[in-house]
């Protein structure tokens, strides 16, 4: 298991199954539900290699889900602590 994980924090569990449902199965990724409607989406990569393609990933799948539901908020955690939001701004 490759440490840390990457965690994505969505501001509705709607919008975090949806980017579950972008990763598919080849990602592994494991949606926990909030207290207030929140959601986390945790994505354990299988080596270090592979961590750079997950964080890729998740970003492309965050661009669709701020597509479909304008309103709904993510942020990556990173490993300091920081959130990113998601989709990134364009360069």
């Amino acid at each position: 298991m490759v440490k840390p994980p990457v965690i994505v924090h969505a501001s509705t569990l709607a919008a975090a199954e949806l980017l579950s449902d972008l990763l598919g199965e080849d990602y592994g990724p494991a949606v926990k539900a909030g207290e207030e409607g929140d959601a986390t989406v945790i994505v354990e990569p299988i080596d270090e290699k592979r961590r750079g393609v997950v964080l890729y990933r998740v970003i492309q799948a965050s661009r669709n889900v701020s597509e479909r539901m304008p309103d709904a908020d993510l942020f990556l955690l990173t490993e300091e602590g920081s959130r990113w939001r998601l989709p990134p701004p364009a360069i």
